[in-house]
């Protein structure tokens, strides 16, 4: 198969030894099947980082706020994009609609931000940071960026760059993997 580690094979930097207990376990158990172990590790630890370091920050950074990362992601988009449809903010934050309707009213009922609905459709929700929802993302995105530095300070400037670009390839790729399979759900149709 290719691309696929075999249990000889080694991964990242340091080889075998490299891999984390998790890694081990699998490679112990399924070793023998034909599957392709490299994939797997690398959304498999793409996984577990995410999850990591959105655990560290919301216990670093923003549990002082009583915020979760969604909230704060919510936040810091509309500090960069300002007033937004909820629906927008929605696929910016990157969750469901019905998750983003949640945090906005826990986001409004603390004074964070403001909701209008469109003049042209009522239907039409939009989002906006008030002033307090402006200074606490203003407030908290400096340490938030520090901690961002910290987790990946063990890896040097160039690497952080390819670290981003390969992520970026992986975010090209799904999306249009999930523009595909919508494109053929569409023409099966109803």
């Amino acid at each position: 198969m290719r691309g696929a580690l075999s249990r000889g094979d080694t991964a990242g930097r340091g080889g075998k030894d490299d891999l984390l207990p998790a890694e081990r376990k699998v490679m112990d158990r399924l070793g023998r099947l034909p599957l392709d172990f490299r994939a797997m590790a690398a959304v498999s630890n793409l996984f577990r980082a995410a999850t990591a370091v959105r655990r560290h920050m919301e216990a670093q950074i923003l549990a002082g706020d009583r915020l979760s990362w969604t909230s704060f992601a919510a936040l810091w988009v509309m500090w960069v994009w300002g007033r937004m449809e909820l629906h927008a903010l929605a696929a910016a934050v990157g969750v469901s609609r019905p998750t983003t309707t949640g945090v906005v009213a826990t986001l409004k009922r603390r004074g964070f931000v403001h909701t209008e609905r469109g003049t042209a459709d009522a239907r039409t929700v939009f989002v906006a940071l008030t002033p307090r929802g402006r200074r606490t993302i203003q407030r908290l995105f400096p340490r938030f960026n520090s901690e961002e530095a910290a987790v990946v300070a063990t890896l040097a400037s160039r690497e952080q760059e390819a670290l981003a670009s390969l992520l970026r390839t992986v975010l090209r790729t799904v999306d249009g993997v999930m523009a595909s399979a919508s494109g053929r759900a569409q023409k099966k149709g109803p």
